[in-house]
């Protein structure tokens, strides 16, 4: 097998992989961490999901959050990058990695309908014991410094900062995100992203200073930047991988 036939053919993987996720799924990941890294204050986070919060409530809370946001694996990694950054303790952050692309709700319906729910049930049940299991011994071998968890570091949050403007905003990204990639029609689809779009850059606009939006662009370079460069070399990689197994079959 040729060289230049390798490297066709993660080529061709990369041009298949940009055109499918790009630019409704990792571009709106992107900004989504840039917006948590930037925009929530830790203050926010560490009473339920930072390094020295109570193992009951960290995890369910990222297991939790897993379930609810439908997302792949490679859109789940600036999440996590995101909620890291924003203070999330290593333990619940990786539970949260895990869980998200494992045992969304998504996944479940599409298990469940094609395999059948016994399958699914054992996917939910397993997904969550392992990403529990495995966060806790990541934990315990990468341990955080310091942390805190005081009841009253939230309420003093509260009120420091307005909590609403966060709802919206992230509520309006991540609009963006499931309208890109779960509504298949192409005019519905495009037109509720514009939708989002909009409200999210109306929503900016009113709530949002100028500082705080160029520390939001910064952030979700940075994780750009970063994160974009291995997801595509991966990306080649498995793309020869799957032609060196095809020609051995």
């Amino acid at each position: 097998m040729s060289v230049s036939l390798l490297v066709l053919s993660g080529l061709e993987a990369i041009y298949d992989y940009v055109l499918a996720h790009t630019l409704f799924c990792l571009v709106p990941a992107f900004f989504i961490a840039g917006a948590m890294a930037a925009l929530i204050p830790k203050d926010l986070l560490l009473p339920y999901l930072g390094k020295g919060s109570p193992k009951h409530i960290a995890y369910p809370i990222s297991v939790a959050t897993g379930l609810l946001l439908a997302v792949c694996s490679c859109t789940v990694l600036p999440l996590f990058a995101g909620i890291r950054k924003g203070g999330a303790g290593i333990g619940p952050a990786i539970a949260f990695l895990y869980t998200a692309p494992a045992t969304n709700i998504v996944a479940i319906l599409y298990t469940g309908s094609l395999i059948g729910w016994d399958v699914a049930f054992a996917r939910i049940f397993f997904s969550i014991l392992f990403a529990v299991v495995i966060g806790i011994i990541i934990n315990g071998l990468f341990r955080d410094d310091g942390g805190s968890n005081a009841a009253d570091t939230f309420a003093k949050s509260a009120e420091e900062y307005d909590i609403r403007r966060l709802i919206y905003f992230f509520s309006a990204l991540i609009g963006i995100l499931l309208a890109g990639t779960r509504i298949s029609e192409p005019t519905l689809k495009y037109s509720t992203v514009a939708a989002f779009v909009a409200i999210t850059f109306a929503i900016t606009k009113k709530f949002f200073t100028k500082d705080e939006v160029n520390n939001w662009m910064l952030e979700s370079w940075g994780f750009a930047k970063t994160i974009a460069p291995l997801l595509l070399a991966g990306v080649f990689v498995s793309g020869i991988i799957k032609v060196c197994c095809r020609r051995n079959l």
